[in-house]
């Protein structure tokens, strides 16, 4: 449950942040794809940070943090303008990436390590499973906020009906046609539309991670106990060769 939360949240981030790149900074491909490694490094030092936390203090209160610190970077994230630097977006998409990389290997350790050895593959199966529902509900939902969002602000007054409709489809669809119509006014529009609705989006984001949180606090064990091992004190059965059990 924790990692489609956390999947949910960060799925609908990815899918606005290369808008916001391209549209808002005209960035090009190669370009959206740097502006988005330090999520990546965020998401190498959460987990490195996870594995030395867990054996101090448990599960609940890693995973707990890693969604505030979720939660803090995507809140961070809606102060994001279109005069903003780059310098304010990397910050709190390492944050982001901080919080992932607490949460996600954590939640995934401790449903793992409630099952079997023989029911292991089928829960990793189950929890992978569960995680791309959690991204592409959160992907559809989140991309609906975005867009209804998006088509309020956005004003293509005087423009035709075509380019108008056009321009209301999305962000880069907008910037497109600005171009081709020369229209600086509609360009401003299409990206101060674009910033509103991409805060919205991570104000619910946001939302998803205080939740996170709420959940770990009430679900996870504070400590996770050892793996018990087989009693030491007493020999196991031995299995002749007919297959029967003989005890020494």
């Amino acid at each position: 449950m924790l990692a489609t939360v956390v999947t949910f949240a960060l799925l609908g981030a990815l899918f606005a942040l290369p808008q916001y790149f391209q549209a808002v900074l005209d960035a090009d491909a190669l370009g959206t794809g740097l502006r988005l490694l330090p999520l990546i490094g965020g998401v190498l030092l959460g987990a490195r940070l996870g594995a030395r936390l867990v054996p101090r203090l448990g599960a609940r209160v890693p995973v707990a943090i890693g969604f505030l610190v979720l939660a803090a970077g995507l809140f961070a994230g809606t102060a994001t303008g279109t005069g903003t630097g780059y310098a304010f977006v990397a910050g709190w998409l390492t944050a982001v990436g901080l919080g992932m990389g607490l949460v996600l290997p954590i939640a995934s350790d401790i449903a793992l390590g409630t099952l079997s050895v023989e029911r292991s593959g089928a829960g990793s199966a189950l929890i992978q499973a569960l995680r791309q529902v959690g991204g592409t509900i959160g992907v559809a939902t989140l991309g609906s906020v975005l867009n209804a969002v998006y088509r309020d602000r956005l004003d293509p007054a005087g423009l035709p009906a075509p380019a108008a409709e056009a321009a209301r489809d999305s962000a880069p669809a907008g910037v497109l046609v600005a171009r081709q119509l020369d229209a600086p006014a509609l360009l401003d529009s299409v990206r101060d539309a674009f910033v509103d609705a991409l805060a919205a989006m991570l104000w619910v984001c946001g939302g998803l991670g205080l939740l996170g949180a709420v959940l770990a606090i009430a679900f996870l064990p504070r400590r996770t106990g050892p793996v018990t091992a087989a009693p030491v004190g007493r020999p196991a059965p031995e299995t002749g060769e007919s297959g029967q059990v003989t005890v020494g």
